[in-house]
């Protein structure tokens, strides 16, 4: 047998590893998997990225007539530009031009609001003062013109429509629910059907009800149905909701004008409403 000498042995190793690497050319491993510990962190790389120096330089000063006259995207963005330069060199020239320049626009701003409570003064038509009064008095008056709007409409419109009652024995809402139904019910002489999804889920699934108390309006002569409400709902808020609801069924509406009252035809609130021309 022959004994292949050491040194002979070695040089056909490295040999190997050479072509190897030359042939699929990957470079050597290193790092922890290899038994290398990784160099020490120098103080550079613990020094933080200086920000790029921006070369941006001041804007030009305008005047006040020119800011006065100013388009308002163009003055907005002076104004901007003035705040970064008074923060990036905050000297007193610069702070105290910032400032110039915000009362300009408060000026503008107070002269927008005097011209129009001058308008709404000379074309009344054009203000919701008269629509939504302030006033106690007008509030009350308001009010008032609702209910009774409301009152006329679900007496008119009960023999035409029926509420349907969903609800669960097992329900603790429920109770509370029936209760504000029946003064409901006796105010209005409403037929109220109660629906037990227990024993019903068929008609709970066919009108999507999927939480109780949940209150339904149907009209008796067509399938057009609307949700009135879910969970414990005030008598006050069921008269208005049926209110909007059974003049959208009656087409009385759409939804771009669902909660506008017969009476604010032709006011600030009517969607179609036009106002007369500036004479």
């Amino acid at each position: 047998m022959r004994v292949v000498p050491l040194a002979l042995l070695l040089c056909l190793l490295l040999a190997g590893v050479s072509q190897a690497v030359a042939i699929y050319g990957e470079p050597a491993k290193r790092g922890w998997w290899w038994y290398e510990l990784p160099a020490p962190p120098s103080e550079e790389d613990d020094m933080p990225e200086a920000p790029p120096e921006s070369n941006e330089s001041a804007p030009a000063r305008l005047s006040p007539e020119i800011l006065r006259d100013l388009h308002p995207d163009a003055f907005q963005a002076y104004m901007q530009a003035m705040e970064k330069e008074a923060v990036r060199r905050p000297t007193v020239d610069n702070v105290r031009h910032y400032y110039e320049v915000q009362n300009i626009a408060r000026q503008k701003a107070a002269a927008f609001t005097h011209v129009a409570e001058y308008v709404w003064q000379k074309y009344p038509e054009l203000s919701v003062a008269k629509d939504y009064p302030l006033a106690a008095p007008g509030r009350a008056a308001l009010t008032s013109a609702q209910v009774e709007e409301r009152r006329l409409l679900l007496a008119a419109a009960r023999e035409d429509f029926a509420l349907l009652y969903f609800h669960a024995p097992d329900c603790p809402f429920c109770r509370e629910q029936e209760l504000i139904l029946r003064y409901f019910s006796e105010r209005f002489g409403w037929t109220v059907r109660p629906v037990d999804t227990a024993r019903r889920p068929d008609l709970a699934a066919r009108f999507g009800v999927e939480t109780v108390p949940a209150l339904l309006l149907i009209h008796r002569e067509s399938p057009e149905y609307l949700p009135v409400a879910a969970g414990v709902t005030s008598a006050a808020e069921i008269e208005a909701r049926l209110y909007r609801g059974i003049r959208y069924l009656g087409g009385q509406v759409g939804p771009q004008d669902f909660g506008l009252y017969d009476f604010q035809r032709g006011g600030g609130f009517d969607p179609a409403w036009t106002p007369p021309a500036a004479p």
